[in-house]
């Protein structure tokens, strides 16, 4: 019987309910790390189980559930430490280390292979990480805790552990060793057999499986696009063209774009080619490694003399543009056009080298339906950024929705009162030994009632830093000082900007910049930007 069916469990939920809120308030805090695998399992019972399993101990022990931080890996393999290097359970750490998660926290898990399923010596280093960090892994099928004293004093845990994370490596070890396998004869029988269904927008495979067959009107669009090529057009004409024509986009793009353009132009299954990859990890980190191209795959859509004289062509452009220099754009993968939320890319006016840098919409760009006349100068966008960089931090949003709404209506007052305060000064210098008591008696309750205000600002900022975790805060003084140094990195100020926001607005109209916080959802802060002519 798992101890999540202790009898004694509504009897503990009563004791939690009774006990004074004094003591609640310094119950240990518990937090659940949620993985599995793949994908599929998310339509299965595994996260339920997980889950409400993690809810179940830490209420019959006492502990107090974090909500404010999710640790879920799901569809993440652990046999390779992805789930470290770059999951969640990595995120928990970096949590530990920064003071977020404080020490004699509990992790709860259902079962070690949770935490790693890498070799036994590796899985190992990972459980004495988090207990050396002062946090405590709970094991949840079978109640057992992990803890820096267990795991130095009791020698038959530690060999328990040792002996589970070696089987769960094993079992990993098994599967992927039987996926290879399956990977290689397919692989093999690649030139008589399709591995799969997969295949470019402009063919699809035959009800039998035996092969794929040309989608004529999508193969002429191909076969166009290469004669255009050859002709001398560029494929940022082509995509316009064909978005002037109404040309049908293969797949699910709203509209051609020059890089899908790029993209069918190198691609080699235009001449039937096709190289089957295989997946390799090294460290944490999946490579797929190219195998022996197998020809014929496909059914040709071009000539092979017709496709190297392109790509001719077009790695002699690729030099020349890779050379072109120019300034970083700090807000590459941040800007985003207000008007159809598409990403807004760099460009040079006039196209020349040295020429004056802009932001402009790629669907406009494209001519997929949006107003291509604004483009935006970056210079006057990169110093209204580096000049408000300390307003930017000083606004950092609280993940309690009700307490910035409250800090955002005390903000608001304050503002208002300093209007009238301005207004009454004018007044009364205006008229001088004239002025009437009335208007200097308003003009003392007014700063009266502003510096009270301003009181409750300051409050509740301190309240607002409460919420923040440590790792925001770090990274917005991080980017304060990137931005006041006297040698800027643009790359490095950008670096910090997309780990705080989740995109930046460029609204033209307005000439105002809105960045969206990632780590409060719905809360932005604006900035205004140098609107000049030139970007009308």
């Amino acid at each position: 019987m798992l101890w999540t069916e202790d009898p004694h469990l509504y009897k503990a939920l009563d004791m939690i309910k009774h006990t004074p809120r004094a003591n609640l308030a310094n119950r240990p805090k518990a937090y659940s790390y949620v993985r599995f695998s793949t994908p599929e399992q998310a339509k299965g019972d595994s996260f339920r189980r997980q889950t409400e399993a993690a809810e179940k101990y830490a209420a019959l022990h006492g502990f107090e559930m974090d909500t404010k931080f999710t640790f879920h890996d799901l569809g993440k393999s652990a046999y390779r430490g992805g789930n470290v290097a770059d999951g969640m359970l990595g995120e928990f750490l970096s949590y530990v280390k920064s003071g977020d998660v404080p020490q004699g926290s509990y992790l709860l898990v259902e079962n070690l292979d949770r935490v790693s399923r890498e070799a036994p010596r590796k899985a190992l280093r990972t459980l004495e990480d988090i207990v050396d960090a002062g946090v405590n892994v709970v094991t949840l099928s079978d109640g057992r805790t992990y803890t820096q004293e267990t795991l130095n004093q009791d020698t038959m845990m530690l060999f328990a552990s040792i002996m589970y994370f070696a089987r769960a490596n094993e079992e990993s070890a098994t599967k992927a060793r039987r996926l290879r396998d399956a990977w290689g004869n397919k692989r093999k029988n690649a030139a008589i057999k399709p591995l799969s269904a997969l295949c470019p927008g402009w063919m699809r495979l035959r009800d039998d499986r035996t092969g794929f067959d040309l989608i004529p009107e999508r193969a002429d669009v191909v076969r166009r696009v290469f004669d255009m090529t050859l002709a001398g057009k560029g494929q940022h004409t082509i995509a316009e063209t064909f978005n002037k024509e109404g040309v049908p986009v293969f797949g699910r793009g709203s509209h051609w774009h020059r890089t899908y353009i790029k993209k069918m132009l190198s691609d080699a299954s235009t001449i039937g080619a096709f190289t089957p990859h295989r997946v390799e990890t090294v460290g944490a980190k999946r490579q797929r490694i190219p195998t022996e191209t197998v020809e014929g795959y496909f059914p040709a859509v071009v000539d092979r003399e017709v496709f190297e004289r392109v790509n001719a062509l077009s790695s002699g452009r690729a030099v020349r543009e890779s050379n072109s220099g120019g300034p970083a754009n700090i807000l590459a993968g941040l800007a985003k056009c207000p008007g159809c939320g598409s990403t807004m890319t760099r460009v040079n006016k006039g196209g020349k080298k040295g020429g004056r840098p802009y932001l402009v919409c790629t669907t406009a760009k494209a001519k997929g339906g949006c107003d291509y006349r604004h483009k935006v100068r970056i210079d006057g966008i990169e110093a209204a950024i580096i000049g408000n960089a300390g307003w930017l931090n000083a606004s950092l949003p609280a993940t309690d929705e009700a307490l910035q709404s409250e800090w955002e209506r005390a903000t608001a007052a304050d503002m208002a009162v300093g209007d009238e305060i301005e207004l009454l000064v004018g007044a009364i210098t205006k008229l001088g030994e004239q002025s009437s008591r009335a208007l200097l008696d308003k003009l003392r309750q007014n700063e009266a009632a502003r510096e009270g205000i301003q009181r409750t600002i300051a409050d509740l900022e301190r309240r607002i830093a409460d919420t923040l975790t440590n790792r925001v805060q770090v990274t917005a003084a991080q980017f304060v000082d990137a931005a006041e140094a006297e040698q800027r990195d643009i790359a490095l100020i950008n670096a910090t900007l997309r780990q705080l926001f989740t995109n930046v607005e460029v609204d033209w109209l307005s000439g105002r910049l809105r960045f969206h916080w990632k780590h409060a959802p719905g809360e932005t802060t604006g900035i205004t930007y140098a609107w000049a002519k030139e970007d009308a």
